[in-house]
């Protein structure tokens, strides 16, 4: 083989490595984020709560929120936070219904990474709507779901009223889980 072939053949595999599209491609867009105090060249870094338009713009990801949640949403934050050079991205949404003295709430995360220290599957496999496989994980009084689709990685949880029942929790997560492919 010609050493020109060969410098095409490589070109073209580079290329082709580097036109896949992939949700871990990209970097974050954090001109418009408030980087919080840390430790300079430590990772995590967290940037201060931004409204959901905010969020979209920056990720290096689009994202789709759950609009089925088991509860009417008063109040929801976003917090996104970079675990290595503004490649590996995550971010925290969460929202709370009117609390009456009660602590419920519903956690969302997205990333386009798995941290080492989490796990997807687990021996409790479920269905999402859209037929992405997902996990149940957690507690009865804390169910948490989580799955990866398309190179992002999701987890929810759920921590529910007390006197509700744990098994509509679940049924509950896994609707709101499935209403983000609707």
């Amino acid at each position: 083989m010609s050493k020109l072939k060969i410098f095409v053949y490589l070109v073209m595999i580079v290329l082709l490595a580097g036109c896949s599209s992939s949700a871990a491609q990209g970097t974050l867009n954090d001109k418009n984020l408030k980087l919080q105090d840390h430790v300079k060249g430590a990772y995590p870094r967290y940037y201060d709560q931004v409204s959901k338009e905010e969020a979209q713009k920056a990720l290096p990801f689009s994202i789709e929120l759950p609009d089925k949640l088991p509860f009417k949403v008063t109040f929801s934050t976003f917090q996104i936070s970079d675990w290595g050079e503004k490649r590996n991205i995550m971010l925290d949404s969460i929202f709370y219904p009117n609390q009456k003295g009660k602590n419920v709430y519903l956690a969302y995360r997205v990333s386009n990474f798995l941290p080492h220290t989490e796990k997807i599957e687990t021996d409790e496999k479920v269905e999402l709507d859209n037929g992405t496989k997902a996990y149940f994980s957690g507690s009865p009084d804390l169910p948490i779901l989580a799955w990866e689709e398309d190179g992002l990685y999701h987890k929810m949880e759920y921590l529910k009223e007390e006197e509700k029942d744990s098994k509509k929790a679940k049924s509950n997560l896994l609707k709101a889980a499935s209403s983000i492919y609707e």
